[in-house]
Formats: C-alpha cells, structure tokens, sequence
C-alpha cells in the first residue's frame, strides 16, 4: 500500500508540473495566428530532426557499452540501443520508470546483472548533468546578450547541479574502490535481517557498484569523453534543422550557435519530472526563443510544439517497436524490483 501510494504521489507531482509549465509555456495564446505559422512550416525540415535524434541515440548506446564493458565484455549493439529506446519510451509515459527499463530490458536480452546496469545509468545520468553544465558554461561564447539577466537562476542552478553531482561521483567512486568499508556498513545495517535477506542486499548493493568500475580502466576515458561530445554535437543539429521550418534563419539569424543555447536552456525541462519533458521543455525553449533572440512567440510555441511532439512520436515509435519485438513486460518494468537480475530473483 506504502508503495502504491508513492508511485501515486510521484505521478501527481509529474502530471501537476507538466500542465503547470504548459499554462505557463501557452497562457496568452493567439491561436489563430499559431494555427495560421503552423500551416505555414516546412515540415520537411522539421522532420530531419529525427535522424539526428537516432544518431545521437546511437552515440549513447555506444558510449553505454564502454560504461558497461567491465560487467561484460561483446555486448551487442543492438541490444543496447533497443533497451536504451525502450527505456526512453517509458520515460515518455512514466518520468524517472525508463531508469528502470534499460537495465530490466539489457538483463533480459544479455544476461548482464540489472544493478550493475543501473549503475552505469546513475553514472551517465551524472555525465549529461556535467556535460549539460559545460555547454551551459560555452554559452557565453556563442551569445553575448543579457543572459544573466534574463535567467538569472541559471548560474546558481548550474553550480549547484555540479556540486552534487561531483559529490556523488566522487561518493560512489570511493565506495567502489573501498568495498570493505562497504561490507562493513551493510553487516550493520543488515544484522536484523534473515541471513538469505541480508545476502540478497549485499550482492545487490555489490552489483549497483560494479557500474562504476570503468572509473578503474582510464583507457576507456577518452572513447567515453568523444561519444559525449558526439551525443551533445547531435543534439543540437536536431534542434538547429527546424529553426528552417519556421523561416528563423533568415528571419531572425538563428544559426548553430543559438541552437546551442537553445538545447542547453531547454535540457532543464528534460531534468526535470515530466513524461517527456512535456510543457517544461515548451517553457524553456519558448522563454529562450523569445527572450534572448526577440523571436516571436508564436513562432517560438511553434517550434517547440513541433520539435517536441516529433522527438516524442519518434522515441514512443522506436521504443515500442524494440518493446515488443523483444517481448518485454510493462508489468515487470513497472511494478518488479528491476535492480534485481536473474540469479537474485532465483534467491528469494
């Protein structure tokens, strides 16, 4: 019941943002004039942004492979990347439960241990919050406007997304290295439980780490810090090709770089809890299209409607093809401990 309710709450908070955000991205709508620019795009242009989208999906299933590579080695690519869509198709519907999905759906398809797994996710989840910071920090150089004054919170916000992401690296870094002190902690806080209980979080916990041991092979460095580059390098393309369906180029001389700013800015709405990243990457990339680039507003909902559903019809579409070809449950993904694999769940 504790965990019904919680799921409950979780979603509440995630549908209540979501339209929140939407009334904010959409309040004083002239929708005339938006059907009227809608009619009026390109959509050839808009839709190029998809084979972006893939490709940089692709670079993350790759670098996904090098975070894995130390659990097991010869992973398929495929593989990879179909649990990896899936996963993003479940973030669609259910913030946070694509988390998840990927290490559920590469345990069932490779047999790897679904809490090392997680942990590789945890640590990429760190690596897009640094990496988002850094291209945050290349702002600058692309765009020599008011942006302190427009987004104020944006420096803060950064800092403190750095900080604490830094800190759990750094946490889970140590207690990878020092397993001992580990073992320790989990005989302590484990003494009241059955002694197959108290086995069962051990090894669970010891896999969880295991995620982290591509942080012994610095070889690996170098290939993970180019696939980075290469995923944030896509991303922007996908978001620079629609600025053509909606004549922003030359009306309003969007080029690369305020394509950069805009997917920096507007990565917050996918940080934060919303299916998809609904109505809080709308608010984002309108205030950035409007505020610091003086693009209508129209034009800039737009943009962000279309942008937005493409990227999300694609990822449900993929996500759903490899969700049923490889003949997942949404029930187990849902509602089972998903940090568990195969032989765990043989254990209880």
């Amino acid at each position: 019941m504790n965990q019904k309710l919680k799921r409950y709450f979780q979603y509440s908070i995630s549908i209540f943002l979501t339209l929140l955000f939407l009334y904010f991205a959409f309040r004083g709508t002239d929708f005339e004039s938006l059907v009227d620019i809608l009619s009026k795009a390109n959509y050839w242009w808009a839709v190029a942004m998809l084979p972006a989208l893939m490709i940089s999906n692709m670079f993350r299933a790759w670098r996904w492979e090098y975070l894995l590579r130390p659990v097991k080695k010869g992973i398929r690519f495929r593989n990879l990347f179909s649990s990896m869509m899936v996963g993003y198709m479940m973030n669609n519907v259910l913030p946070r439960v694509g988390e998840l999905a990927r290490p559920y759906a590469i345990g069932k398809l490779e047999g790897v241990s679904r809490s090392a797994a997680l942990g590789t996710v945890f640590i990429e989840r760190i690596f897009d919050i640094l990496s988002f910071m850094v291209v945050v920090a290349l702002i600058p150089l692309f765009y020599s406007g008011p942006l302190t004054q427009i987004f104020p919170w944006l420096e803060e916000t950064g800092i403190w997304l750095t900080v604490i992401s830094l800190a759990f690296l750094a946490l889970f870094s140590f207690f990878m290295i020092r397993r001992d002190l580990v073992e320790r902690f989990l005989k302590f806080i484990t003494s009241h439980l059955s002694s197959q209980k108290a086995q069962l979080v051990e090894h669970i916990t010891h896999s969880f780490l295991d995620g982290f041991l591509f942080l012994k092979e610095p070889k690996l460095y170098f290939m993970i810090g180019i696939l980075s580059v290469m995923i944030w390098f896509f991303y922007i393309v996908m978001l620079f090709l629609p600025f053509y369906a909606f004549g922003m180029v030359e009306q309003y001389n969007l080029g690369f770089d305020s394509a950069l700013v805009v997917q920096a800015i507007s990565t917050l709405g996918f940080i934060l809890p919303t299916p998809g990243g609904t109505g809080s990457y709308h608010y984002f990339t309108i205030q950035t299209l409007t505020k610091l680039y003086h693009v209508n507003e129209e034009v800039a909902r737009s943009y962000a409607t279309v942008t937005h559903i493409i990227g999300f019809i694609g990822t449900m579409v993929v996500g759903m093809f490899y969700f049923l070809k490889d003949k997942l449950h949404l029930s187990e993904v849902a509602s089972r401990s998903l940090t568990m694999d195969n032989e765990e769940s043989k254990s209880k």
